[in-house]
């Protein structure tokens, strides 16, 4: 009977060692077999089958980017309403004047991909990198302000009290390809008086 908790402790001793020895905590890279790249395997199988099928689908709703409106409990103190399409890479109207004051920007999507209103205060180019990525430091630094972007078929408005000044509007809503929109044609002026 004494033998039996001597052989148990021994277990438990070489168990605890071998343990440790293979532990890893995940902090280093682990090379296992060749370095080269080099390798060889085989395998074999057999095996058989028919089948058909066929589907339908369509997309769930709020897949698109749904509409977040922007300064909602303004509009009812708006001087002014501008009603702007954007569309597949231009806004209509791309000039647009209107007197300083609380203003209601209602934007119908009428692409086929999301779009965003976007204003930079001065007016000119949009910044960017030198990756060509929107430069959203710069954007930030130079005030820059956002509908962000909404899916097609939707209106979305944002209110806005706005000074005097010149205002370049953008979408940076990115293609397929990770063009920018703006810089696809997407862009316009705004004169605030």
């Amino acid at each position: 009977m004494a033998l039996r908790p001597l052989i148990s402790l021994a277990l438990a001793l070489a168990l605890a060692l071998t343990a440790c020895a293979g532990a890893d905590d995940g902090a280093d890279v682990r090379e296992i077999g060749p370095t080269d790249g080099t390798g060889t395997g085989t395998a074999t199988g057999t095996g058989t089958g028919t089948g058909t099928g066929t589907g339908t689908g369509t997309a769930p709703a709020g897949t698109e980017a749904a509409c977040n409106p922007v300064n909602p409990d303004l509009e009812d103190r708006a001087t002014s309403t501008v009603a702007l399409s954007a569309q597949d890479y231009r806004y209509d109207p791309a000039e647009v004047e209107v007197a300083a004051g609380t203003i209601t920007f209602e934007v119908a999507n009428d692409g086929t991909e999301p779009h965003e209103l976007a204003f930079l205060p001065g007016g000119g180019e949009v910044p960017f990198t030198a990756d060509d990525e929107p430069d959203e430091e710069a954007l930030e630094e130079a005030g820059a302000f956002e509908l962000e972007a909404f899916g097609p078929g939707q209106t979305c408005s944002a209110t806005y009290e706005l000074e005097p000044g010149t205002y370049t509007m953008f979408c940076l809503v990115e293609n397929a390809e990770g063009v920018t929109h703006y810089q696809l044609g997407m862009e316009g002026t705004l004169v605030v008086s």
